[in-house]
């Protein structure tokens, strides 16, 4: 277990969550926590958000999107079994 301090940065209170926490946990900057109260303990749980197909292709280059030759092959290729 690890013992960290509340801060006060401004007018907000806060904690840090130590580099071995984030890094095992998969966290980074920006990830969003529940906040919750259990047995009267503060219980911080990741939220896991759902990313749609366009939003994980968004940051791709508009290149890869070209269908190229191979690419073509394939698509037209008749079923080799049970595919269909």
């Amino acid at each position: 277990m690890t013992a960290i301090s509340v801060r006060q940065s401004g007018g907000a209170n806060i904690v840090s969550i130590p580099k071995a926490i984030i890094k095992t946990l998969g966290l980074h900057v920006g990830s969003k926590l529940d906040l919750s109260i259990k047995d009267n303990k503060i219980v911080l749980t990741p939220i896991e958000k759902s990313q749609s197909l366009e939003e994980l292709l968004a940051g791709s280059p508009k290149a890869s999107f070209n269908v190229t030759e191979e690419d073509r092959v394939w698509i037209d290729a008749k079923p080799a079994g049970k595919e269909i």
